[in-house]
């Protein structure tokens, strides 16, 4: 199993073996699965699956997004967190220097 940095966006990875390539984010809190994701050991780092029928984002990524402007530092204001899926991975690509906000009206998913 090997990593390879994505080709456009810091802080965007693939996990790679021999079956399969795994579009994934940087775990920025180790041992800890947001959603049921698919967490990769990969040397001393951990690298969560970033899952496309989870994520609008992750599905824009794979089906060739051409900029996006989360790195790692950014501040982020996050419009419409539902239930954080996305949020989280945007918070694994800030990192510890970044910060996200995140907003969601919605009462169903509050409740």
């Amino acid at each position: 199993m090997r990593v390879e940095g994505h080709e456009r966006f810091e802080g965007v990875y693939y996990v790679v073996d021999e079956l399969r390539r795994v579009l994934c984010t940087l775990n920025l809190d180790r041992g800890y699965s947001v959603y049921g994701e698919q967490l990769f050991q990969v040397g001393n780092a951990e690298y969560r699956e970033w899952v496309p029928f989870r994520s609008k984002l992750s599905a824009a990524i794979l089906r060739g997004l051409e900029t996006m402007p989360v790195r790692s530092g950014t501040k982020v204001l996050y419009l419409g967190a539902a239930s954080g899926t996305t949020v989280s991975h945007v918070s694994d690509i800030v990192g510890r220097e970044g910060i996200v906000y995140a907003v969601e009206y919605s009462p169903r998913v509050l409740a």
